[in-house]
């Protein structure tokens, strides 16, 4: 998530012009713990979600995040 904000910061944006975000996960387990550090990058209404176990991520990461931010006219 902290990649994900450098990112969307870098363009111009905030975490809270996210509108929809895909969660890669090598263990659905991890969910909880996900989700409560997951909450704090955003003050708005959290964006929309999907959290999917994908089993092996590269690098062995735990998680992969993907999503789409649009800046408000």
């Amino acid at each position: 998530m902290n990649n994900i904000k450098r990112t969307v910061e870098a363009a111009g944006y905030t975490m809270d012009d996210i509108t929809w975000l895909q969660v890669f996960a090598s263990d659905l387990k991890d969910y909880a713990a996900f989700n409560e550090a997951y909450r704090t990058f955003f003050k708005g209404p959290l964006p929309a979600r999907a959290f999917i176990g994908a089993g092996s991520l590269l690098g062995n990461a735990h998680f992969e995040v993907m999503g789409i931010a649009v800046k408000a006219r």
